[in-house]
């Protein structure tokens, strides 16, 4: 464990009367109809995904890092806040824009959540093999899953988590399971 970190993020989600982002034109022949991402260098939320292929009125923002350290164990407001303005700077239109139409804002704070203390794993310089090692089933009696105990390149991810458990399944049972 002293090999691997663990990163730090807020999730905000935030729903919508409608996908107002829809009706804006960054050129005369193009709209945000079919937005899926948005990566961008904004110090507080830098990175937003839509439901895409689903048309819902709801986008996710995501705040790693020195935005997650900064957000963490703020007040709900606080957190929606910078995200509306975020969100608004990045679409170019006002903030009442965004705030107008929107319905609801959750989010998650891995920081302070005592389950979780953090919302991801990397390995530090040296971690090679640290994944592999957490994996390792003690007396084949507890076994382990988790994205931090996944070994594939894939840790630090919700597909990697899923391939974990996918795994610690398959030593329990002593079958391959399948992905699909």
């Amino acid at each position: 464990m002293d090999k691997l970190e663990t990163g730090e993020v807020i999730r905000v989600v935030l729903r919508f009367r409608e996908r107002f982002w829809e009706k804006i034109q960054p050129s005369p022949d193009r709209n945000l109809a079919d937005l899926s991402f948005l990566f961008s260098q904004d110090e507080w939320f830098p990175t937003w995904w839509t439901t895409m292929p689903k048309k819902y009125p709801v986008i996710t923002g995501w705040a790693p890092f020195r935005a997650g350290r900064r957000l963490s164990g703020q007040d709900p407001s606080f957190v929606t806040e910078k995200a509306c303005q975020a969100l608004a700077r990045l679409l170019g239109v006002g903030v009442g824009i965004v705030e107008k139409s929107l319905l609801e804002a959750r989010f998650h704070d891995w920081q302070s959540d005592p389950f979780s203390r953090g919302a991801y794993s990397y390995g530090k310089v040296g971690a090679d093999g640290a994944q592999a090692t957490l994996a390792a089933p003690l007396e084949q009696t507890l076994f382990f899953a988790g994205e931090a105990t996944e070994s594939s390149g894939n840790n630090g991810t919700v597909h990697g988590a899923i391939a974990s458990g996918h795994r610690a399944a398959a030593e329990i049972t002593g079958r391959r399971l399948s992905l699909k």
